[in-house]
Parts: structure tokens; sequence; C-alpha cells
């Protein structure tokens, strides 16, 4: 499996599957050869892709399959093929330098050099999991959808925002790439998490721009036991932090003290959110067909709204919710095992 961008009208090899709209690239499993070609390349670019990819078919004898794919019209079996090599993504020209390896060295652009980008995560209109792609959209506030997952991508930090109604796929895949493009860098990454109404630092980030760096005096280096510690690594450690916090460990003695507590200060004699008290969500066993509430026996299912229930975890890693329901009729809350 290779994957070339054509530069200058040559094959330039590539590791990754970075695709900016402004090029074209040839994706080789010798059977097929796709030639991919942005909504932005130049005609000269379109030829020379053509042309390269019959070159590579006639070394081979001619019995490969050549098929033009043009961005945003991608087949299940190109997105199959190329996620081989990793998560596919999609940038604008005028970022393409900063994403791609460099045909010249080789190497990854530095962390002066980055561009924040962000990526738009959505399952709608592909198949499955593995047939996803990473599509860069404006870095502004204005491009979220609450119906899918983006991933920021800072240079230093990588951020997930996870719109209210997105679903599993979109969360998962968007956790993957997140520790992918942690993985593909040194230096940590510090991903990170937001929810859809909990996101307040993820829309600041946005605001400042993509131009913006956590720092400018500070630049990421791989850290390794064979190098020496330098004089900049002494002088670091004895800097102390100006607020530092301090964890202490609690015993089962002291967690029970704690609740014994709340439960004097509530009126009810109940602890608020503990399982079992007074005041905590009703909880039924799920029934087989049409659902109904346990309380008055309402059917009608344009009286039974549905809701994220953020007080049951299902899942840490992406944060995932249960469900909850409320009764239009007698107005009871309740969630299903």
């Amino acid at each position: 499996m290779k994957l070339y961008l054509i530069n200058k009208g040559e094959l330039v090899e590539i590791n990754n599957p970075v695709f900016s709209t402004g090029d074209v690239y040839l994706l080789d499993d010798e059977k097929t050869i796709y030639v991919w070609i942005g909504s932005k390349c130049s005609v000269d670019e379109k030829t020379a892709g053509a042309a390269q990819a019959r070159k590579l078919d006639q070394m081979r004898g001619g019995a490969a399959k050549i098929i033009t794919v043009d961005e945003g019209m991608e087949s299940g079996d190109f997105f199959k093929t190329v996620n081989m090599l990793g998560a596919m993504k999609v940038v604008a020209k005028n970022v393409a330098k900063t994403l791609l390896k460099d045909v010249v060295t080789g190497d990854w652009a530095g962390f002066s050099e980055h561009i924040n980008v962000l990526y738009r995560v959505s399952s709608e209109e592909f198949e499955g999991i593995n047939a996803m792609k990473m599509v860069q959209v404006p870095f502004k506030n204005d491009s979220l959808d609450t119906e899918d997952c983006f991933l920021a991508d800072l240079g230093n930090k990588v951020y997930i925002w996870q719109g209210a109604q997105c679903n599993v796929k979109e969360k998962v895949k968007s956790g993957q790439w997140a520790r992918q493009i942690d993985a593909e860098r040194s230096g940590l990454q510090n991903e990170t998490i937001f929810e859809e109404g909990d996101d307040a630092e993820f829309h600041a980030a946005l605001e400042r721009g993509e131009n913006y760096k956590e720092s400018d005096a500070v630049q990421l280096r791989a850290e390794s036991e064979l190098e020496p510690e330098t004089k900049a690594d002494k002088e670091a450690a004895t800097i102390m932090p100006e607020l530092k916090s301090v964890v202490k460990e609690v015993t089962p003695e002291e967690i029970k003290a704690d609740i014994a507590e709340l439960k004097a200060s509530s009126p009810s004699g109940a602890a608020p959110g503990i399982p079992g008290s007074a005041d905590d969500l009703l909880t039924i066993e799920k029934t087989e067909g049409r659902r109904k509430c346990p309380k008055c026996g309402n059917e009608d299912k344009m009286l039974i709204h549905e809701s994220i229930d953020k007080g049951n975890i299902i899942l840490d890693y992406p944060r995932m919710y249960g469900k909850k329901y409320r009764c239009g009729q007698c107005g009871i809350e309740w969630r299903e095992k």
C-alpha cells in the first residue's frame, strides 16, 4: 500500500493520509490505483495525476484498475483502502504545508509554524465507522454542529467537542484520531473532551484564532533517557509552581461521615445524588414493546420525552451517558436498566 502526492508533475511518496484540497494524490494497492482530485487543484495537476497513474500501471504490466475519485465523492472501497494507512484528513490548501510531511526534508513542521485546525467528524454520509474521514472546517464557533463531533488541533493540545446529538461512532472515532495526532508528534498533546453546554474553554480556543499559540517561548522536544540534562533543565527544576494541589487520601470512615452529614442537612433526610436516597431518579427494568409511563401508564410516544441522563455515566472514554424519560402527562421522570 503506497500513497503519493503529485508535486511538480512527479510522485512523492508520503506516509500519512492527509489530503489537501489544492492537490492530487495517488493511492496504490497494486490491484487498484485511485487518483484523488482535490476540489481546488489545478488542471496541470489533474493531468499529471492521470499520467502518473498510467505509468505505474504500465510498469506492472497494465493489470491494475485506475479509478478517479473527486473530493467529497469517495466510495466505501476507497475509504477502506486509505484507512489502512491511518485517519484520512482533508485540509484546506493554506494549511497543507504545516500538516503534511515536508516533501524536501521529510520532517514535520516545527511547533513555531503550526496553524490551529478544526475538523468535523460526522458519520452521516458514510457506511460504517471504518469508512469515515476528518474534514477541515473554518476555525470558528459558527462551524460547530450539535449533531457531530469536532476535533481542534492546537499544536500542543488536542480538544474534542461532542455535540449534544452526536452518535457513538463519532465519539469513538474522534477519540481514536485525537490519540493518533498525539502519537505522531513529540511532546504531550493533552487531549481533552468537551460536551456541548459545558464547553467554555473550547469556544475560547476557537475565538483566539488559528494563529494563536499557547506560548511563543516554549518549544516542544522529545524526551529521551539518553539525552543529558541541560542547564535549562536544572534551572527549570528549581522553579516552584504558583499553585499546587495536594491530594489527600480519603478513608472509608470519612466518606461515611460526609454522607451522614449530607443526610442530616437535607430536609427529607436523604443525600442528593446518592443512589437509594429519597430524591434519586426512579429506575425500572426495560420492558419489551412500546415504552410506557410507570406511574400513569401513558403509552403515547409523543408524550414521552427522552433526554440525556448525566447522572448515569455508562462509559468514561469516550464520555457517554445513559438516557432518562419524562412523561408529558403526569410529569414523572425515570431511567431504564
